[in-house]
């Protein structure tokens, strides 16, 4: 996991309310693809296309 990966999960877990170390286990748990696909949702959800 790289900074902006986890400047994503930071800012989409204080969106939802979701505990950081819990998106980072999981984040870590998918296969690459899903983490693709995972980024793409999160970053729809969050209303931006770079961060």
């Amino acid at each position: 996991m790289n900074g902006k990966t986890a400047k994503l999960l930071r800012k989409y877990g204080a969106k939802k309310g979701s505990n950081v170390k819990d998106l980072k286990r999981l984040w870590m748990s998918l296969p690459a693809k899903e983490r693709f696909k995972k980024r793409q949702e999160m970053l729809t959800e969050l209303g931006a296309k770079k961060i």
